[in-house]
């Protein structure tokens, strides 16, 4: 087995664990406001802890290319860093966190499954990439696995929570946002120092920012020892920077074409969790949508692979 096997487990697992995990901190905090408490857990402190943490720890594994890298900066390059910094590491988190506070985490995932043929269009768009010749395709089986998910859940008579999916919407279009700036971005030769752990630091900053505006020094003075180390901490060290450690060294070792395709069994992995630790629904209704979800997604990548090969 290559090495890099494992680490594109590891990803597959840690990134399908990231709804499930936050919606666990969401209804915990809730529980502890509910009962009379401060509000334990918000997109601010969350957010705080994960990026800091892993800001951290890309600047310092890449310390050598950020020093190389930062005095070369022109000003429109740091305009591309800002905007994929702002959508990529502000924006889509906040929305994904808002999103996941108002749906369940499958249908959270499900919707946020429309990143990739976002991405791809606005790719097109953007950049004149060439769209492959699956991509309506790619786009009826994704419309057509939301479709049959939305109706295999115990959704209320109200239906989907109306501004759970307009941030899910917007969470959508910042993480395609952040992906073509991206890779305009790699084109340039940047470290994870400059692409990822200091977009981290700057989102760091303005989470902690925030949440001492929002919320004052309270925010953070009630969150217990055992709350900061064992679950926030843990969210930040497992999830954040565990997936995008993974991920980096399953880039460097397999490819990124073969681990972008793999990786769309995160959503299989979140729907499974959403189901054994949070107890939602996972319907046959739910199953085949997410099943076409995952085969749209391989399709994707492997025809988008044949494009870029002619």
């Amino acid at each position: 087995m290559k090495p890099g096997i494992g680490f594109l487990v590891l990803y597959i697992l840690l990134g399908g664990s990231n709804g499930s995990v936050l919606k666990a901190l969401q209804q915990a905090g809730n529980l502890t406001h509910a009962a009379g408490g401060p509000e334990v857990i918000s997109f601010c402190n969350v957010f705080f802890f994960s990026s800091l943490i892993c800001g951290l720890a890309m600047v310092l594994i890449d310390r050598k290319g950020l020093q190389s890298s930062l005095p070369r900066l022109q000003v429109s390059d740091r305009w591309l860093l800002a905007g994929q910094g702002f959508s990529g590491f502000f924006l889509g988190p906040v929305a994904f966190f808002l999103a996941l506070n108002r749906l369940s985490v499958v249908e959270a995932t499900l919707l946020f499954s429309l990143t990739v043929p976002t991405t791809a269009f606005a790719a097109h768009w953007w950049l004149k990439e060439t769209l492959p010749r699956s991509f309506p395709i790619t786009c009826g089986l994704i419309t057509g696995g939301l479709l049959f998910s939305s109706h295999g859940g115990a959704v209320t008579e109200a239906g989907l929570d109306s501004r759970g999916v307009l941030w899910a919407l917007v969470g959508v279009a910042a993480f395609a946002t952040s992906g073509v700036l991206a890779r305009v971005n790699s084109q340039r030769d940047w470290g994870v120092g400059l692409t990822v752990g200091l977009n981290s630091l700057v989102a760091s900053g303005v989470f902690g920012l925030i949440a001492l505006v929002l919320f004052g020094p309270s925010h953070f003075f009630y969150l217990r020892l055992w709350w900061v180390a064992g679950v926030i901490a843990g969210y930040a060290v497992l999830i954040t920077l565990g997936s995008q450690w993974s991920l980096m060294v399953a880039y460097r070792q397999l490819g990124v074409v073969p681990v972008t395709l793999w990786a769309s069994l995160t959503i299989v992995v979140a729907l499974t969790e959403a189901h054994l630790l949070l107890g939602e629904a996972l319907t046959p209704q739910r199953i085949l949508g997410a099943g076409l979800i995952v085969v749209a997604v391989g399709m994707h990548q492997l025809t988008s692979r044949a494009t870029a090969k002619l």
